[in-house]
């Protein structure tokens, strides 16, 4: 797979040369929908630190096709001199232009995009790595509310011990309103320094609950495994979302159930909420034959494509396991694995998230994210805003989990891979 940059070829024109690709519609306290945490196509915008940002304050000059009108740069200019002039305390630059960016990014009416400041960015950084400051969740968005809630959460951490809960709200983040904000906006907030604490304010069964919960360094698991049914031979590995380290501690926990004669696979993907493109790939290409396994199209129409060498096919019978929020990257694996026939699906409609998102490094530590294309399996098919139907389609039995932990999806799956190893 080639990777591909834009790089600046004259004033104003950028000439794509290198990509590396990533995802997302919710992240671990991060993309985040998901996502950020996609997340999503990383292109290198080369501009230097002292341009990182084009915007015309009235003190600078914008120097792109598209400058802002003079209008805009004479408001702005009377915004900045009411404000030097009658605003009550000191204020601060930095915060001042944050603001400004963050506004851009907002006026665009896209809920992926996003502006990173330096903090942000390296914070995002380490949880695609896999270590990162934050309270111990998984964060995604609802597929029916579009609401930020709680995907998941990582037992012994500091969310588990303060008692918040998978399916959990974010009403507020630090007193501010966060019921419209996207994953990766809420899992910017939540994740911080180690050792300083984040007020929640979450909704619980429309029970509104306040939480305190102090950041401390988590390491991410993102895959579990285990053997499901020993007599049987029944794997079964859970992902619960799309990084670096995913791709190393998936291929080590099929190397180990091959170890142990598996014979059937059970992979659930649901509410994996997407993450990192090129993990995605890394391991369908543990899985899949030759070809291709995704592809994206640009703007101008440049296509990126991952593919797979098809030297390590699985040849045991595949259960998928989704659901409404399998999105993303998540379902970019799924609709791979059902375009070769290489798995039964089960379970309900996926999220139907296929839209990517670029970051834009701004060349001094800050970058921005936004929606810049969108991806097409290998049938040719996009998934954004459709999802993917189930093969066999299991409601979940919500009551009965809550009850005893019975997972009937699970169970279901059992079912269908003893079956087709039978065959």
């Amino acid at each position: 797979m080639n990777n591909t940059q834009w790089e600046q070829t004259g004033r104003g024109q950028y000439e794509l040369k290198e990509v590396s690709f990533q995802d997302t519609p919710a992240d671990s306290e991060k993309k985040k929908d998901g996502g950020k945490k996609g997340r999503v196509l990383y292109f290198i915008l080369g501009v230097a630190a002292g341009a990182a940002v084009m915007l015309l304050i009235s003190k600078t000059t914008f120097n792109t096709p598209n400058s802002l009108s003079k209008a805009t740069q004479r408001k702005i200019g009377l915004i900045e001199g009411y404000i030097d002039k009658y605003f009550l305390w000191e204020r601060e630059d930095e915060a001042e232009a944050d603001g400004i960016y963050k506004g851009i990014m907002s006026s665009l009416g896209d809920k992926y995009a996003y502006y990173y400041n330096a903090e942000e960015l390296k914070r995002d950084r380490e949880d695609n790595a896999g270590q990162f400051s934050g309270i111990g969740c998984t964060i995604g968005t609802d597929q029916k509310t579009g609401a930020p809630y709680i995907v998941s959460i990582m037992e012994g951490y500091s969310a588990d011990k303060a008692g918040i809960k998978e399916g959990d709200f974010f009403l507020e983040v630090d007193g501010e309103d966060a019921t419209a904000w996207s994953s990766s906006e809420v899992a910017s907030h939540v994740k911080g320094k180690e050792g300083t604490t984040v007020d929640l304010l979450m909704l619980r069964d429309g029970e509104e609950l306040p939480f305190t919960v102090e950041r401390v360094s988590v390491a991410v698991e993102t895959v579990v495994s285990r053997m499901e049914d020993e007599e049987k031979k029944i794997g079964y590995i859970r992902i619960a979302e799309f990084d670096q380290i995913t791709v190393s501690q998936f291929k080590e926990a099929k190397e180990e159930l091959e170890k142990d004669g598996m014979k059937g696979l059970i992979l659930d993907l649901r509410s994996n909420p997407g993450g990192l493109v090129d993990a995605c790939a890394d391991i369908a290409s543990q899985m899949l034959p030759e070809g291709m396994i995704v592809y994206a199209m640009s703007k101008d129409g440049h296509k990126s494509q991952w593919t797979s060498d098809g030297k390590n096919e699985i040849q045991i019978p595949v259960v998928i396991l989704v659901n409404g929020n399998t999105a993303s990257s998540a379902e970019i694996l799924t609709g791979a694995m059902k375009d070769y026939d290489k798995a039964t699906v089960m379970g309900t409609k996926t999220y139907g998230k296929g839209i990517i998102q670029n970051t834009y490094s701004l060349g001094d530590g800050t970058a921005i994210e936004f929606t810049a294309g969108q991806y097409y399996l290998p049938k040719d098919e996009c998934i954004h805003e459709v999802g993917i139907e189930p093969d066999i389609e299991v409601e979940a039995d919500v009551e009965a989990y809550q009850a005893d932990g019975t997972d009937n999806q699970l169970e279901a799956a059992r079912r269908e891979i003893e079956k087709e190893i039978a065959r």
